[in-house]
């Protein structure tokens, strides 16, 4: 009974937190007669598709789903478009309860939603981790409310949805490793591989990471872990269950992907060897803002308490070693253009692995809350 009522009492504080920050952010938009929508890929794509969405979802549109459009480019079928954006994107099918002269108070709505659901994923994470009600709070709005969750929020909303799903996916990886269900893998994987392909590319080598690292690090804690071969084989279960209940979505989206102009017409990272003079100079700058020129998607954009617990934690090195090698590793990738362009499927160098980096943050200092 005292764990429900802390968990509730995690909760309440949490959504109290998110109502007062999110009516100063994105209400003092609206007091200011302004939008969510971008004025760039906002009003060119996320508002105009989740709008023809809409009349799919009502009927009113003149194609279906599964029919091909001479509106998209030079023709395209609207199944591997909309799956990109929407399909797979389960707070994208809220849209259609709104009335149809409401859908930009809807993309809004929506967007609020996916940002208060970040944070409760952590919360479930940390839960598993068995943090403290102040570190779980405290470590949820720092997952939150960093600066690249903004700047997605107010850029690219369906950039929330790995935020969403990489606590999920650690945990159910943990769950595996602690010689638990790898059901809740499967299904994880699932719903990101039918959310978006390029998501879980991404996500697919930090879960390599988080796997190898917690591994080890329950391994030294002396945790009764599951032999390699036991391992390998509930990971594959896991894998192919996951790919037999997104084939319907992920064999068309790969074969656009793979058909794609973006496919091998790009060079690998740019043909740089290492980043341009200003990006080093202004990464120091990214550590707490995201103002100015963001160079290559390096924004980092933590909170200061989270700077003064990666301190903490590096001063006790040997103690928390999994999170001082992963914040190592971080910073190593920040520093070599090959790094960002391998996790952008091979291509030119863009930092959107950062989200993942936010997790890693946001428990740092949620450790150090922790301890206080």
């Amino acid at each position: 009974m005292k764990h429900k009522t802390n968990q509730l009492s995690v909760w309440l504080a949490y959504s109290v937190a998110f109502i007062v920050i999110t009516s100063v952010t994105f209400g003092a938009l609206h007091a200011t007669g302004h939008s969510t929508i971008w004025s760039l890929d906002g009003i060119a794509q996320h508002y105009p598709i989740l709008k023809e969405f809409y009349r799919i979802l009502h009927g009113t549109a003149h194609q279906s789903l599964f029919s091909w459009s001479w509106n998209l480019g030079l023709g395209a079928d609207q199944m591997t478009t909309f799956a990109y954006y929407l399909v797979g994107d389960p707070f994208s099918y809220l849209i259609a309860l709104f009335p149809a002269h409401q859908i930009e108070l809807g993309y809004t709505l929506l967007t609020i939603l996916r940002l208060y659901v970040v944070g409760l994923s952590f919360i479930a994470l940390a839960k598993h981790f068995h943090f403290k009600a102040a570190g779980s709070v405290m470590g949820a709005l720092i997952y939150t409310f960093n600066g690249f969750a903004f700047y997605v929020s107010y850029h690219h909303p369906f950039f929330l949805l790995p935020m969403i799903f990489f606590p999920l996916l650690c945990l159910s990886i943990d769950l595996v490793l602690q010689r638990k269900t790898w059901w809740w893998l499967g299904l994880i994987t699932a719903a990101i591989l039918i959310c978006n392909v390029y998501f879980a590319y991404l996500m697919a080598f930090g879960a390599l990471v988080f796997l190898i690292i917690r591994f080890f690090d329950l391994k030294q804690k002396g945790a009764e872990l599951p032999n390699l071969l036991q391992l390998f084989i509930k990971l594959m279960t896991a894998m192919l269950m996951a790919l037999l209940i997104a084939a319907v979505i992920l064999l068309p989206n790969v074969m656009a992907m793979m058909n794609s102009s973006r496919m091998g017409g790009s060079i690998f990272a740019n043909n740089l060897r290492w980043y341009p003079e200003i990006y080093y100079r202004t990464l120091p700058d990214n550590l707490l803002t995201s103002n100015g020129n963001i160079y290559y998607w390096a924004l980092i954009a933590t909170s200061g308490l989270t700077l003064i617990a990666m301190i903490w934690t590096m001063r006790r090195f040997k103690r928390y070693l999994a999170l001082n090698i992963t914040l190592i590793l971080i910073a190593i990738g920040l520093l070599f253009p090959a790094v960002a362009a391998t996790l952008n499927v091979m291509s030119t160098p863009s930092n959107r692995w950062l989200m993942m980096a936010q997790l890693v943050f946001a428990l740092t200092a949620a450790t150090l809350v922790d301890h206080q």
